[in-house]
């Protein structure tokens, strides 16, 4: 190889490594999820309300998981406004997660886990609870209509493991 070919072949080296290096940093760098921060953008806002303040609630809400592809309570009724934290602890032996969102959003996420995204993740509508352990979300609830707290883990929303949530 001639000396002249050497430059232009490691500053396109060098470009090269430059983007590679930019497209594998995370846009948004205060996800909560660093492994694929673009699916879990969005969920701040959702058909279901927004994320609440700690000071703003006005009802706190335990609830289970089980093994059993359950959630208890398995369902709850709350006014529109409420700011809910909703503790979740995993009584079981296997990781569960709390998603909360309409029938949309809960279809949408399934499809994310579904595709290999089946991390552990926690955002501002979401808690991945391992076995033993103790979470909480702090959530208002805007809007009228009916809600879900589901879990994504591959097969449990499948064998119906979600509860109601009735904001009237």
């Amino acid at each position: 190889m001639k000396p002249r070919t050497i430059y232009p072949a490691a500053i396109l080296a060098l470009i090269v490594s430059a983007v590679t290096a930019q497209a594998e940093t995370p846009e948004h760098p205060d996800s909560p999820d660093q492994h694929h921060p673009e699916i879990h953008s969005g969920h701040e806002i959702s058909a279901a309300g927004r994320p609440g303040k700690p000071e703003e609630v006005t009802q706190t809400v335990e609830i289970k998981t089980l093994d059993s592809m359950k959630y208890e309570p398995s369902s709850l009724t709350i006014n529109r406004g409420e700011t809910l934290r909703l503790i979740v602890t995993n009584v079981g032996r296997l990781q569960h997660e709390a998603i909360i969102g309409n029938a949309k959003e809960q279809e949408a996420h399934g499809a994310e886990m579904g595709a290999g995204h089946d991390m552990p993740h926690d955002g501002p509508n979401s808690v991945t609870v391992e076995p033993g352990d103790t979470k909480e979300l702090i959530w208002r609830f805007d809007r009228p209509g009916r809600f879900e707290i589901g879990c994504h883990v591959p097969g449990h929303y499948q064998a119906g493991m979600a509860a109601e949530v009735t904001v009237r």
